[in-house]
């Protein structure tokens, strides 16, 4: 079978020999789990995961109709190789371009001018009437808490952590903190929709202040490591980690390029783009993503 392209990610934490089973089956789509590895299979007409690779979108459908869950999976010599009863799909994973998914760094000033406009994008999506997340007064604060925190990094990186003042630093640390206790496993699903929010937040957050090498940033990816083991599903555990060391989908990438360039034409569309993930991912991360801006305060 095809790969059109594998993230840097995956080639990069996949051992030269590894055995596993078929994770979860998806209408275009596929899991599969590798001596701890989650390794996701989709098309080439869909974003790239992160944590996997892209099969030809001609061939995607034969993969994802013959295989079922607890098929055998064997990586050996750079193919992988799936154990279905109808038949034995190989992927040659070793023959693919790698595409580096790595998230990039804000260089120079904060975009105040894209600053503006993903606040009015953002706004035009209405995305708390998409979320899948419950949404009474405790998740609408919570959004709010990651919002402040993320405004805190600003002014950390701008000012100093002592012109900020360490009480406020810390006030806004801990809110950050019960802000990510609510969130992590909260809401339905594979990736439950509290998994996005932050996911979003922390791709965001990771582009907008790692780069200033900002220690109260670090916090935030130190808090989602400490709280996530054992609160949510094994596929939101495997993106907490992708992003904990920097990575991101290429839906994502593409916004922040975006972004990065400050191009506010091509915003609409990238926002587009992401809001297609899954029944509610696409919200529920861009509502992350958008507290990372202050667009959500």
């Amino acid at each position: 079978m095809g790969i059109t392209s594998v993230s840097d990610y995956a080639w990069g934490h996949l051992s030269q020999h590894a055995t596993g089973t078929v994770h979860s089956v998806f209408s275009s789509s596929l899991n599969v789990e590798l001596d701890g590895l989650l390794l996701h299979l989709g098309s080439s007409d869909a974003p790239l995961s992160c944590l996997g690779a892209n099969v030809d979108a001609e061939e995607m459908p034969a993969l994802v109709g013959s295989a079922v869950q607890g098929d055998r999976a064997v990586f050996r010599d750079g193919v992988l190789r799936i154990y279905s009863r109808a038949r034995v799909s190989e992927l040659e994973l070793s023959a693919a371009p790698v595409r580096c998914m790595r998230v990039p760094e804000l260089a120079g000033a904060f975009p105040n001018d894209i600053d503006a406009a993903l606040l009015r994008e953002i706004g035009v999506l209405g995305l708390a009437d998409r979320t899948g997340l419950p949404w009474p007064d405790r998740s609408r604060s919570a959004v709010s808490e990651l919002a402040r925190f993320s405004a805190m990094c600003r002014r950390v990186l701008d000012k100093g952590e002592r012109s900020c003042g360490d009480a406020q630093v810390e006030a806004a640390e801990r809110a950050m903190y019960g802000a990510v206790e609510y969130l992590v496993g909260r809401g339905l699903g594979l990736t439950p929709s509290g998994d996005d929010v932050l996911m979003g937040f922390g791709t965001a957050l990771r582009f907008l202040y790692c780069g200033g090498v900002s220690s109260m940033a670090q916090a935030f990816f130190e808090t989602v490591s400490s709280v996530v083991p054992g609160k949510t599903t094994a596929v939101s555990e495997a993106y907490y980690r992708a992003m904990g060391e920097g990575y991101a989908n290429e839906d994502y990438l593409d916004l922040l390029a975006v972004v990065r360039a400050m191009d506010e034409q091509a915003l609409p569309d990238a926002l587009a783009r992401v809001l297609e993930l899954g029944h509610t991912s696409g919200a529920d991360s861009l509502l992350g993503f958008g507290a990372a801006f202050c667009c959500l305060l």
